[in-house]
């Protein structure tokens, strides 16, 4: 009888190891194969990823001749126009350059006299941060003088004159 029992023990325990054998040898393929599942996902992924890189990168290329091509071609354009002035038209233009200049520097210069001439009760009044726009506008031009307020009106003329020529220059069908 106690051989029968060892006997059963043994062939019970031998069953239970082989067992227990197969059952990891099934959790260690199966582990494997997911794995490899989980390898070849992000494998795939990689390959999208660089795959619309590649597209956007072409594309960028793409967009980037095409400027260069429009550049190029507006570059073009303005040396075209450029050579099919006249001499009148190259000459009127350089005169209307140092018209331009000369007024530049007048209207710089009455800036700067308008400046030169401000009394500290009228920069004061300038640089008051309580004061709201309106009022210190008002306030400032009732301190200004007559001369002051000549050079704001030279000023402005020279400015709307310049600006009434840019527009007649610039539309000459208006």
């Amino acid at each position: 009888m106690r051989k029968l029992v060892s006997k059963t023990t043994a062939t019970v325990t031998a069953f239970f190891i082989l067992a227990g054998v197969s059952f990891s040898q099934t959790q260690t393929r199966t582990g494997t194969q997911k794995q490899n599942q989980t390898e070849q996902q992000v494998q795939s992924q990689t390959q999208d990823r660089l795959q619309n890189q590649m597209q956007n990168q072409m594309q960028n290329q793409a967009q980037n001749q095409i400027k260069n091509q429009d550049q190029v071609q507006n570059k073009s354009q303005v040396m075209n126009r450029n050579q099919a002035m006249t001499v009148n038209q190259k000459g009127n233009q350089v005169r209307n350059q140092y018209r331009i200049n000369e007024e530049s520097q007048q209207k710089q210069m009455n800036r700067e006299r308008f400046r030169n001439s401000l009394t500290e009760e009228q920069i004061a009044i300038l640089g008051n941060k309580e004061m709201k726009q309106n009022k210190k506008r008002k306030a400032f031009m009732n301190s200004l003088s007559e001369q002051q307020r000549n050079l704001l009106r030279q000023d402005r003329q020279l400015s709307r004159s310049q600006r009434n020529e840019f527009r007649n220059e610039n539309n000459p069908d208006e």
